[in-house]
């Protein structure tokens, strides 16, 4: 695999099927995204990353490419920390964009930070803004837009994205959509940090419910949301995570083999 795929592995990174991963505590996290606001001289981009996301990558170099050059790659799933535990490098700490996002904003909002919100539906994404608001009342939220433009309109949201300078950028379009988009236009965005962050909008909205803190702690979410909707989630419980495992079983035997 050439340079251009396999991008830059910092020190604490682990790769997964060909994908980086930075394999850090919450903290260290929180500190990297907070020093990325800091500096609006071109977007750092940050990403979420889970067996469904590796399992998109396999199949498009693009996606591929952008979560291999990001600067920070998180781990967000147990599909993740079973991995870890296959190959012997366990995973720190489950880092998902729903969870460790608001984190963020409550630490920025104490920094005197800005957001702007880009993605979901207009009434997600509206109904999101005003929870965020009476979640963190000193947050400075200065632009939300649906995700749902035209290639005109782009345009006109990026334009009004730099005349506002957010700190901290939300794109919620989904994988692969929001890295690829975060990727192609990072380097002439005027913000400190893009952050994918999938369907935060959504849960934040109430469009879609959290499983209980319960089933989280115990690493059952992704049961939850197949519950909720299994004809969506059907392929990526009993197709990708099998196949994932698999694949990691592979590699892990193949690299014994070799030894």
């Amino acid at each position: 695999m050439s340079d251009s795929m396999t991008g830059r592995i910092p020190q604490g990174g682990m790769v997964l099927l060909d994908t980086r991963i930075d394999n850090i505590d919450g903290r260290t996290a929180l500190e990297r995204v907070l020093s990325y606001a800091k500096n609006g001289n071109g977007a750092h981009s940050v990403y979420f990353t889970n067996v469904h996301t590796i399992h998109i990558a396999r199949r498009e170099p693009e996606l591929l490419r952008a979560l291999n050059a990001a600067d920070l790659v998180l781990p967000d799933g147990s599909g993740l920390k079973i991995a870890g535990k296959i190959i012997r490098s366990p995973i720190i700490e489950n880092l998902n964009g729903t969870d460790f996002t608001p984190r963020v904003l409550e630490h920025a909002a104490s920094e005197g930070r800005s957001v702007y919100l880009l993605g979901g539906t207009a009434k997600a994404v509206n109904l999101a803004r005003e929870r965020l608001v009476s979640l963190i009342p000193s947050l400075k939220i200065v632009g939300c837009r649906s995700g749902y433009f035209s290639p005109e309109e782009e345009s006109l949201i990026l334009r009004e994205i730099n005349e506002r300078r957010p700190d901290i950028l939300l794109v919620a379009f989904g994988t692969p959509l929001q890295e690829q988009w975060i990727a192609r236009h990072a380097p002439i965005l005027k913000v400190g940090v893009c952050m994918a962050v999938g369907g935060l909008f959504d849960f934040l909205s109430g469009e879609k419910s959290r499983a209980p803190r319960w089933i989280r702690s115990c690493g059952f979410e992704f049961m939850y949301r197949f519950l909720q909707d299994p004809r969506s989630k059907w392929e990526r419980i009993f197709v990708e995570i099998p196949l994932f495992l698999a694949l990691i079983l592979k590699r892990r035997f193949l690299a014994n083999g070799s030894r």
